[in-house]
């Protein structure tokens, strides 16, 4: 590190730690930004300086890793290692015939994750520049591997804005311009005069930023406000105009939108925008949380864990993925419609005091130093009853199952099985949850859902209680947005259902 922008690597390439108790409370802006976690890839302190004999050579320029394909044929795999490049090669490669493996398979001597491409239909001179220009390695192979697959189409997507907020969705924009992902930028206006947005769109991405006001739009009391282009505001409406910024998508829009995921569509919604969706119906069984007061997070790296290793949503992510979260903010699930989600939990510990919150005695009759005593009857009918037995224990990630007495009153509200909500990720355990920055507490985001899919109609709503493409340092949670954009058809791969 003796070089004069030493202290640039070592400030983005460390960890960072915000003790609780420091004299700044309320931090400005973010407490950690560990760039390794945050990319998704290791880094390893040397502090031997005997390192600094080996052979050197200055970097002159972008350093890239070796791609290209291994070996002669017509048919070819990629691994899929959650690298963005992926997504790249499926729009460049338009005429290509990709396939994605459901499950891990090996072939030509390598073994390849779940979700990896198998490739045919492109030449291979072709495929050889796209994926060596790209650092993708592609293995030709002498026969088809026998895994279930399903195609990855290249979607039709559009990239919701509002016209009030667009910094922070501004950098969803810059990921799929640096990426190669196709979109439209459409406002409110637009999801409010398509009555049908799924003939022209297969998933539609709404950005954080956006919120309930994205439906009235604001007050219209005086002048209406322009972003146009005109010879006195030159720079505005490169990317969009409109004639009002005021304007919302109106109840005509919720309703267009929800048939778009009726129809088929997909709808991805991030902090803000997958709480637009929780209240507005767009999907059922998930609620959104946020800390209580005795929980801190500002802008911190939390660790997560895979749920459902299976959903396209994760491929190719690792099980513990550094998570960029703003507030520590995060879902729970119910298999019932309007139910707030089970967070699990446990009785009264063994020992404890009778009453007041104690075990001592079961519930019936009396008060809790009583025993259960029918008037009129002998005393020993309320006793020595056989318990209640107890309900399968619920993780905080999980919902509860309808028991048969449930099931015998048929609950309106509750959600068939392949409606229900799959939990993707979940944050992990409370002692190592922390990556980076600053937690103060944690019980209540600890092991909670953080990325979750539900089927709605003939379509999805894929939503994310933090924000995975944040300032162009998440790269590494930008592939589960990809991966919904990838296999928008196919989101229900590898889902196993409830038996009721």
């Amino acid at each position: 590190m003796d070089q004069p922008y030493s202290r640039i690597a070592d400030a983005l390439l460390d960890y960072q730690y915000w003790a609780p108790n420091d004299a700044q409370t309320r931090p400005y802006d973010d407490t950690g930004w560990t760039f390794p976690e945050n990319f998704g890839v290791q880094a390893v302190r040397v502090t031997d300086a005997v390192v600094l004999d080996a052979a050197m050579e200055p970097v002159k320029g972008p350093v890239a890793a070796p791609g290209g394909v291994r070996g002669q044929g017509t048919l070819f795999a990629i691994n899929h290692n959650a690298d963005n490049a992926l997504a790249t090669l499926r729009y460049k490669l338009a005429d290509a015939d990709i396939q994605v493996a459901e499950e891990p398979f090996e072939a030509a001597g390598t073994k390849f994750n779940r979700g990896s491409f198998i490739v045919k239909g492109v030449a291979q001179p072709d495929l050889d520049k796209a994926a060596a220009a790209l650092g993708l390695q592609a293995h030709a192979l002498t026969a088809a591997p026998t895994v279930k697959a399903h195609p990855a189409r290249r979607a039709r997507v559009a990239i919701l804005h509002t016209w009030t907020s667009t910094q922070t969705e501004g950098w969803w924009r810059q990921a799929f311009d640096v990426y190669g992902v196709p979109f439209d930028y459409i406002g409110p206006e637009v999801v409010r005069n398509t009555p049908r947005l799924r003939e022209k769109y297969d998933v539609i991405v709404f950005g954080p930023g956006g919120n309930q006001a994205v439906i009235e739009g604001t007050p219209k009391w005086r002048n209406p406000i322009p972003w146009k282009k005109t010879p006195e505001t030159p720079n505005l409406g490169a990317f969009a105009e409109t004639d009002d910024m005021r304007v919302g998508m109106g109840f005509e829009g919720l309703v267009n939108l929800r048939r778009f995921i009726d129809e088929g569509g997909v709808y991805i919604g991030s902090n803000s925008t997958a709480e637009f969706a929780i209240a507005n119906n767009l999907g059922y069984g998930v609620s959104y949380n946020r800390p209580a007061a005795t929980t801190r997070v500002v802008g911190s790296l939390l660790r997560t864990k895979l749920v459902d290793e299976t959903s396209p949503i994760v491929y190719g992510v690792p099980d513990n993925l550094a998570m960029y979260s703003n507030s520590g903010d995060s879902f729970s699930v119910s298999a019932t419609a309007g139910a707030a989600g089970g967070r699990g939990g446990t009785g009264a510990p063994a020992g404890a005091p009778a009453g007041r919150g104690g075990a001592s005695r079961a519930t019936g009759r009396g008060t809790q130093d009583d025993g259960d005593i029918v008037q009129g009857r002998p005393a020993y009918e309320g006793t020595n009853l056989p318990p209640v037995p107890p309900l399968p224990p619920v993780q905080p990630w999980q919902y509860s199952l309808p028991t048969e007495e449930q099931l015998k009153r048929n609950p309106a509200n509750l959600i068939p099985p392949a409606f229900r909500p799959r939990v993707a990720l979940r944050f992990d355990a409370q002692s190592s949850l922390l990556v980076s920055g600053l937690l103060d507490g944690g019980s209540d985001v600890a092991q909670r859902p953080v990325v979750v899919d539900v089927p709605v109609g003939k379509g999805h709503v894929v939503l994310f209680a933090n924000n995975p493409i944040y300032r162009g340092e998440t790269i590494g949670s930008y592939m589960m947005v990809f991966n919904t954009i990838l296999n928008f058809d196919s989101l229900d791969a590898g889902r196993k259902l409830d038996e009721k």
